[in-house]
C-alpha cells in the first residue's frame, strides 16, 4: 500500500469510527427523549386531571398558548358547556369520517378511510388532553380589547332548513342517494344574538366548507375572526420519529411561501406573519389539514411550536365585514392525503406542501411521479413499476454511460504513462500537468468522462428519493415478500440486540446493492466514475461499496430497489463493455501477427530476389 493508499485508508477509518461514535452518543439521546416524552405525557395527564376538577386550564396544554388571557371568563356572554358532557354528531363520506362537538361547534376527529395504520383508519387529531382543550376549526371572536374563545360555548346541532336538534350521537352517512349535507351549531347569547356556526360536507371530497354567521348587534366587539387547528396533528405512522421530521407548518401570503418546522422553535415559541392570506397548513409526512379563507383578504397567521415534542399549531385571524346588518366568514378546510394533484386543483399554491426536493428539482420529481402513476394504472406494483423505471433510465443514460465506461478504460491504460511522467518531473508540477495534459490529448481522453455522467444522474436520483420517500402513493406501498412498504426500510428480521449504525435492523437489498457495487468495481467500474489502479486510490475504490451500504442502509426500499437494479444493469453492461474490448485486443493481436508474418514474407521475399 503506498503513502496515498495509507492515507486514504486511515482517513476513511477515522471516518468510520466517528460515525459509530456518533451513533453511540447519539441513540442513548434518542432513548433519552423517548423516555423524556413518556414522563412528560404522565406529567401533561396529572395535570390535566387537576385541571379538569379545578375548572383551570392545564399549564401544558398546547392551545393556551393560542388562547387570549381572558379566554376562562370570556364565555360568559354564551352558554358555558363542559367538553366532557358534549354531545357529538359524525359525518361520514367515502374519504372520511368526522366527529363533531356542540362544545363550540368544533371538529374532535377526523379519520381518513382509505388510509390504515396498523389496521385501523389513520387519526389526524390527537386526544385532548383535558376538557377545556379547543378542537380542530376553533373560532375565537375578537375585539380591540376583549376576546371570546368559544370552545366552551354549548351549541344544539341541526340539519339544513331544520327547526329541531338532532339527538346527540347522530350519524350522517353521505353517499348515492345523499351526497351533500349541511351541518349547523347554534348559540343563543344573555343577550338574545345568536351565533351560527356551519360546515358543508360532500360525498366526493376531502374538502369540507366551514362558516360562521352572526349579528353585529348583538357582538358589536368582534373585529375578527381568529381560526385555530386545536391540538395541532398527530403522528400517523408507525415511524413517529420519520414521521416527526416532516411535521411543518405553512402559510402562503400573496406569493410569498413561510414554512416552519419544529427545530425552528428551539429558541422561539411562536413566529407572526401578516399579509393577504391564500392558506395556513399543518402537515405531516404524508397528511395536511389546510384552511383556504373564501375571500382574498389581509389577515394574521400565528404559529406556535415546541421542538423537543416536535409540537406544532397554528391559527389564522381574519377581519370580519359586515353585509345587510350580518357578518359571515367562511373558509375551506383540506384535510386529508398530500396528493400533489388534488392540492393543485384549488389553484392557491398549496401544493408546495408536497415535498418534491430543491427548486430547481422538481420538474424532473413531477415527471418521475406522473410516469409512476401512469404506470400503476396498468401495473398494480410499484415494485415493479420502479424496476421499468430503473431500465428506462439506464436505456436514456446508456450512450453516456458506454462513453463513460471507455474513458474509465482509457484512463486505466494510460496510468503506465501517467506514472512515468510522474517520476520523469517530480519536482516540477507545472511540467507534470502540462505533460499530463498533452498525453490527455494525444490519447483521445477526457479525465471528467468518467464521472460526468454520474453528474447527469444525480438529479433523477434526488428527485427519486424525495418522491419514493415522501409521496402518498407509496405509502405503504408493497413489493414482495418482506418487502411490504416501499417508503420505509425493508427489514428482514429483527435482531435481539441494537449494534452501530444498523440499530437491530436486518435489510436485505442495501446488503445485496452492496454486493452489487463491489461486483462492479471488480469488473472494472466504479460508482465514483473511476476504475481500479485510475486516478483515485485503489483502497477508496472498494471501500466506496461499504460506504454506501452504510448511507443507503436506512433509506427507503423503493430508493434502494432503483440503485440496486441499476447496478445490475451497470454490471451488464460493463461485462458487455470488457467482452467488446476482448475482442478488441483479440482483433488488434491477430492484426499484428499478420502484420508480423506479412513483413517476414515480404523480407523473405526480398532475400530471394536478391539471392537470385
Amino acid at each position: 500500500m503506498d503513502n496515498l493508499d495509507r492515507r486514504a485508508f486511515i482517513a476513511f477509518a477515522l471516518s468510520m469510527l466517528l460515525f459509530i461514535g456518533f451513533y453511540w452518543l447519539y441513540s442513548p439521546t434518542l432513548e433519552k427523549g423517548r423516555v423524556e416524552r413518556q414522563e412528560l405525557a404522565k406529567s401533561q395527564q396529572a395535570a390535566d386531571s387537576l385541571a379538569a376538577v379545578s375548572g383551570q386550564g392545564s399549564p401544558h396544554d398546547s392551545t393556551a398558548l393560542l388562547r387570549p388571557a381572558d379566554a376562562d371568563t370570556a364565555p360568559q356572554l354564551l352558554p358555558r358547556i363542559d367538553r366532557a358532557s358534549a354531545g357529538t354528531i359524525e359525518v361520514i363520506n367515502s374519504f372520511y369520517k368526522i366527529r363533531l362537538s356542540t362544545a363550540g361547534g368544533e371538529i374532535t376527529s377526523i379519520q381518513l378511510l382509505k388510509f390504515p395504520t396498523r389496521g385501523l383508519p389513520v387519526e389526524l387529531l390527537p386526544e385532548p388532553n383535558d376538557s377545556l382543550s379547543a378542537g380542530f376549526s376553533s373560532i375565537v371572536l375578537a375585539g380591540t380589547d376583549k376576546k371570546v374563545p368559544l370552545s366552551k360555548a354549548g351549541f344544539e346541532a341541526y340539519a339544513q332548513g331544520s327547526s329541531q336538534p338532532l339527538p346527540t350521537g347522530t350519524r350522517i352517512t353521505l353517499g348515492e342517494g345523499n351526497r351533500k349535507f349541511e351541518l349547523e351549531f347554534r348559540a343563543t347569547g344573555e343577550n338574545g344574538g345568536t351565533i351560527s356556526r356551519y360546515y358543508a360536507f360532500s360525498e366526493s371530497s376531502y374538502t369540507v366548507k366551514a362558516g360562521m354567521r352572526l349579528q353585529p348587534a348583538s357582538f358589536p366587539f368582534v373585529r375578527s375572526l381568529v381560526w385555530g387547528f386545536g391540538r395541532g396533528l398527530r403522528s400517523t405512522e408507525e415511524n413517529t420519529l420519520d414521521d416527526y421530521m416532516s411535521f411543518q407548518a405553512a402559510t402562503q401570503l400573496g406569493e410569498e411561501l413561510h414554512a416552519l418546522k419544529p427545530k425552528d422553535f428551539s429558541k422561539k415559541s411562536s413566529e407572526h406573519f401578516e399579509g393577504t392570506v391564500r392558506w395556513v397548513s399543518l402537515q405531516t409526512k404524508y397528511f395536511i389539514a389546510a384552511m383556504i379563507p373564501s375571500e382574498s383578504s389581509g389577515g394574521k397567521v400565528e404559529f406556535l411550536g415546541r421542538k423537543q415534542d416536535h409540537f406544532l399549531n397554528a391559527s389564522l385571524d381574519m377581519p370580519v365585514k359586515e353585509r345587510r346588518g350580518e357578518i359571515e366568514q367562511e373558509v375551506s378546510i383540506y384535510v386529508g392525503p398530500l396528493d400533489l394533484k388534488g392540492l393543485k386543483s384549488f389553484g392557491v399554491g398549496l401544493e408546495k406542501n408536497v415535498n418534491m426536493g430543491y427548486k430547481w428539482i422538481r420538474p424532473v420529481s413531477w415527471l418521475i411521479l406522473w410516469s409512476l402513476i401512469a404506470f400503476n394504472k396498468v401495473i398494480p406494483n410499484y415494485g415493479i413499476i420502479i424496476i421499468i423505471l430503473s431500465i428506462i433510465t439506464k436505456v436514456l443514460f446508456y450512450r453516456m454511460t458506454n462513453k463513460s465506461f471507455k474513458s474509465m478504460r482509457d484512463m486505466q491504460q494510460l496510468q503506465p504513462k501517467l506514472q512515468a511522467i510522474k517520476e520523469k518531473y517530480k519536482n516540477d508540477r507545472q511540467k507534470i500537468s502540462t505533460e499530463t495534459m498533452k498525453l490527455y490529448k494525444e490519447g483521445g481522453v477526457n479525465p471528467l468522462g468518467g464521472c460526468l455522467p454520474l453528474l447527469l444522474q444525480m438529479p433523477v436520483f434526488i428527485a427519486l428519493f424525495s418522491v419514493l420517500k415522501y409521496t402518498i402513493e407509496l405509502r405503504q406501498a408493497p413489493f414482495v415478500g418482506w418487502i411490504n412498504d416501499l417508503s420505509q426500510q425493508d427489514v428482514l428480521f429483527l435482531l435481539p440486540v441494537s449494534l452501530p449504525i444498523i440499530a437491530n435492523k436486518v435489510s436485505l437489498l442495501p446488503l445485496l446493492m452492496g454486493a452489487g457495487m463491489l461486483l462492479q468495481t471488480k469488473i472494472g467500474g466504479s460508482i465514483t466514475g473511476s476504475a481500479p489502479g485510475a486516478s483515485q486510490p485503489k483502497v477508496l475504490t472498494y471501500l466506496m461499496p461499504v460506504i454506501f451500504t452504510f448511507i443507503f442502509y436506512s433509506m427507503p426500499s423503493g430508493l434502494v430497489l432503483y440503485w440496486f437494479v441499476n447496478n445490475v444493469l451497470s454490471i451488464a453492461q460493463q461485462y458487455y463493455i470488457n467482452k467488446e474490448v476482448r475482442e478488441e485486443k483479440k482483433e488488434a493481436m491477430a492484426q499484428e501477427v499478420d502484420d508480423t508474418n506479412m513483413k517476414h514474407t515480404q523480407s523473405h521475399t526480398k532475400r530471394l530476389k536478391k539471392d537470385r
